[in-house]
């Protein structure tokens, strides 16, 4: 008997856009098998993130599906004593086997894409800012500017979607990655140009520690400077280099860790 998704009992197939496979409108498969053995097509379970996060169970079949995650009733049932210490739960781990026009992926963990599906469904403002954190750590400093440029953008559409500013953009710190700022994924990442960027459009840093090329390539792009003209001063709460993470960590800390010849960010009179 030939499997079917259980969300929508289409075949476990899609056909492509016939300007991606030649006019063909070939067929590939696109199966998601999950671990009670329920078959699905990736996008639809992925509509069903936030039902399977919260209840971390199959929309189908109802089956527990984390591999290292004690469901509520096992826990229930195994403890003896309510002062008995409890362990610490880990992230959820829900292996998957997933069949696409790119070959078979064993063992694939879909809680990370569930999650991050489930957060932006009901935090729509998120998906430009972690869009631009992937150009970040791309180091896609184009792509940064433009995206940056859209979100100030009266024309941009959105701007209907989002209450982000480019400002609050630089700023932003993600739930789903440590409440890491663009600027510590940049680090994280070492792009240069991209690091150089982001202390040139949100820190109060000194003019006279950018390289030379760093300005020619800003003013080229028509970058200006906040804090600079007749602009304000770049507000401690509202300057890159002095956001922290979920640790604690600013970008100074973070050059600390990475040792040369990141730490001569913070050696180097980036602030008076």
């Amino acid at each position: 008997m030939t499997e079917i998704c259980k969300s929508c009992h289409d075949p476990l197939s899609l056909t492509l856009d016939p300007e991606e496979s030649d006019g063909e409108g070939e067929t590939v498969p696109d199966d998601l098998l999950l671990p009670c053995g329920c078959h699905y097509h990736w996008q639809c379970l992925v509509d069903e993130s936030s039902s399977i996060t919260a209840t971390l169970t199959c929309p189908f079949c109802n089956s527990y599906l984390p591999s290292n995650h004690p469901s509520t009733a096992a826990g229930a049932s195994s403890s003896s004593s309510s002062s008995a210490p409890q362990p610490a739960l880990t992230t959820p781990t829900i292996l998957t086997h997933y069949t696409n026009e790119g070959g078979v992926q064993p063992d694939l963990d879909i809680y990370p894409t569930l999650a991050e599906e489930s957060f932006l469904s009901t935090h729509p403002e998120a998906r430009p800012a972690r869009a631009f954190h992937t150009l970040v750590s791309e180091g896609d400093v184009q792509g940064m500017v433009e995206l940056l440029s859209d979100m100030d953008s009266p024309d941009s559409s959105d701007l209907e979607a989002t209450p982000l500013s480019a400002a609050q953009l630089l700023t932003w710190r993600d739930p789903l990655n440590g409440g890491r700022s663009a600027l510590h994924v940049a680090l994280k990442a070492r792009q240069e140009e991209a690091v150089w960027l982001l202390l040139w459009l949100g820190s109060g840093a000194n003019r006279e520690v950018f390289p030379d090329a760093v300005v020619q390539v800003a003013q080229a792009m028509g970058l200006p400077r906040r804090g600079e003209g007749s602009g304000p001063v770049v507000p401690v709460e509202e300057d890159v280099w002095f956001v922290r993470d979920d640790r604690g960590r600013t970008a100074g800390d973070v050059c600390l860790e990475l040792g040369p010849p990141w730490t001569r960010l913070v050696e180097g009179g980036l602030f008076s």
